[in-house]
């Protein structure tokens, strides 16, 4: 047993209660913000399958006679932890041990995991704190007596705990975590106290209820009506924050935001079937996922002047229609739109400037694309899978397009490559099974892994002399593909396959400029191509009528390149040999 004296000066047995009550209160903030840090730092991480829940620093008998087990808190407290043997009946906790009456200031972290034939716990005076899964699944206890200095309650605390009926709620209370009481069968009735609103009994299984929070309260706790079947919930204008999974997984259809709420968590109405919502403008804090997976969600207003749209704030809202917000929003973070597959037209671009990854992942019922000259990057798979996109626009300002920023839209039959754009990345436009034309620019540097394999439908492409690079099996898997054109008089150096080998089997030809077919021949990787013939040089712009021409689907090489309009009304022309669309 360690001999620690941590309190100088207190003299008199008589006055040791009073003495120590008074070094609580004194240290409060000092210790409630550690405690507190700690719960947040354990919490995030869900549990941690390497920490020894047996690990103690000492052990001694309450007034019981029944052996507890504690753990060294910095230099002047402790907390109860998990002896060698589970706990069992009743359970008194001591506010102090040892013959230097150390503070015992909380439950730590599965102290009483999994303790069948534990019944009842009363907590000291000196008790800040229940850890995560502090109670987790004694599927016996009745009761455990809540100490009014108590401040923070962990996550999944009293999880699995059937028979526990209901918990006196202190004053002092200002935290309970997530599915605190999930699984607790026989709790049925809400729990807060004059300014915390901590938990609505999941289990109450009325559909058609309506529940009136009660006024005064500032504060509805973290998941604090999760899973509950109230189809809506009255949130008084008392309310300033709405915690992190308040509403997550509930039933409920109808809320609506006062204006005295200033703060919105992390997934706060996740899961609802809330078919509208208001953000009002006094909402200066703003979570991710706020309302992630609102299957039901038709129409979104953010009145609160955010700068961005938080990470997957509309994530999987599959019935989302109609969404606004704020002019100061320059921003959308990743996958704040992913799966919002009933929206028909972009949300309004006209002050975004950025894009963040997935962000209109799945939009199925978007038909063609037009971004604003602000954003000059297209994240990784931006448009991924939005199916039913038959157009996309990409302007002079586009620089750099993302890995599968365009994957699987199959219905794109056509895309023109600005001369902006450096980089296109990996599986960019892969899948894009319907996709016949892909119109490069001068300009271009770099093809990423499978940028543009399994089209179905491509039968040539013609690769800018400005590439540097080109990825690995970036056009594979293009069984149509027959004629690839390239500009490079001496054969660009590759790091590795761009096409497979079946294609060469194929007979796919290889035009390249004049003079430079026998350097292809005995290039490497060039020279598996079995039939190599040299083109005259492409006219790259050429102007009939006042109009602009480029080329788009390269067929057989005409005797000495003679240029031939095949048929103006159709807007086709051959260059050099090449059929060539002019817009």
């Amino acid at each position: 047993m360690n001999k620690r004296d941590i309190h100088t000066g207190i003299v008199g047995q008589s006055d040791r209660y009073s003495e120590r009550s008074a070094l609580i209160k004194t240290n409060m903030k000092r210790i409630i913000f550690t405690i507190l840090l700690a719960i947040a730092v354990i919490t995030a991480g869900a549990t941690n399958s390497a920490d020894n829940t047996t690990d103690f620093d000492f052990c001694e008998p309450n007034a019981e006679g029944t052996m507890l087990y504690y753990r060294y808190m910095e230099q002047s407290y402790c907390e109860l932890v998990a002896g060698p043997e589970k706990y069992t009946g009743i359970i008194t906790i001591p506010p102090y041990v040892t013959e230097q009456q150390i503070p015992v200031i909380g439950v730590g972290f599965k102290a009483f995991y999994d303790c069948e034939g534990l019944t009842e716990v009363h907590l000291p005076f000196t008790m800040l704190y229940l850890e995560t899964a502090s109670f987790y699944m004694c599927r016996d206890l009745q009761k455990v007596e809540l100490n009014e200095n108590l401040k923070a309650i962990g996550w999944n605390a009293f999880e699995g705990c059937q028979e526990l009926t209901s918990l006196n709620i202190p004053q002092s209370l200002e935290y309970m975590g997530y599915e605190a009481l999930y699984g607790c069968l026989k709790m049925t009735t809400p729990l807060y106290n004059d300014k915390y609103f901590f938990n609505y009994p999941m289990y109450r299984w009325s559909m058609d209820e309506t529940y009136s929070i009660p006024e005064g309260i500032e504060v509805i706790g973290e998941g604090a009506f999760i899973f509950t079947k109230l189809q809506e919930v009255v949130i008084p204008n008392s309310v300033k924050t709405i915690s992190d999974y308040a509403f997550d997984g509930s039933s409920i259809q109808r809320v609506n935001i006062p204006t005295s709420v200033e703060s919105i968590g992390y997934q706060a109405f996740g899961q609802t079937r809330i078919e509208e919502v208001v953000v009002p403008a006094s909402v200066k804090s703003f979570g991710q996922r706020v309302f992630y997976s609102a299957f039901q969600l038709k129409k979104a207003v953010l009145e609160n002047p955010l700068d961005s749209i938080p990470t997957e704030t509309f994530a999987n809202c599959i019935e989302l229609t109609e969404v606004s917000y704020p002019a100061t929003v320059h921003k959308f973070g990743d996958y704040s739109f992913y799966q919002c597959m009933s929206l028909t037209e972009l949300p309004d671009l006209s002050n975004i400037d950025t894009l963040g990854i997935s962000v209109f992942y799945g939009f199925d019922a978007l038909e063609s694309v037009l971004l604003p000259t602000s954003i000059t990057y297209i994240p990784d798979e931006t448009f991924s899978m939005s199916e039913n996109i038959k157009e996309v626009y990409l302007h002079d300002s586009i620089e750099r397009i993302g890995a599968s920023a365009f994957y699987h839209l199959s219905s794109l039959e056509s895309i023109k490559i600005p001369t902006s754009v450096t980089s296109i990345g990996s599986s960019a436009f892969s899948f894009c099974e319907n996709l016949r034309t892909i119109d490069f620019s001068e300009g271009l540097i770099t093809i990423g892994n499978y940028a543009f394999s399994n089209l179905d439908q491509l039968e040539s492409i013609s690769l800018p002399k400005s590439v540097e690079s080109i990825g690995y099996l970036a056009f594979a898997f293009g069984y149509k593909l027959k004629d690839v054109y390239v500009k490079w008089q001496d054969p660009l150096v590759l790091q590795n396959d761009i096409f497979d080998s079946y294609q060469h089997t194929l007979g796919m030809t290889l035009h390249v400029p004049p003079g430079s077919a026998e350097r292809y021949a005995n290039a490497e990787y060039w020279s598996n191509f079995n039939n190599i013939v040299e083109d005259a040089t492409a006219i790259d712009n050429i102007t009939i009528d006042n109009k602009s021409i480029r080329y788009s689907k390269p067929i057989k090489r005409l005797i000495n390149g003679k240029v031939i309009i095949e048929s103006k009304s159709s807007g086709k022309v051959l260059v050099d040999g090449r059929k060539i669309s002019y817009y």
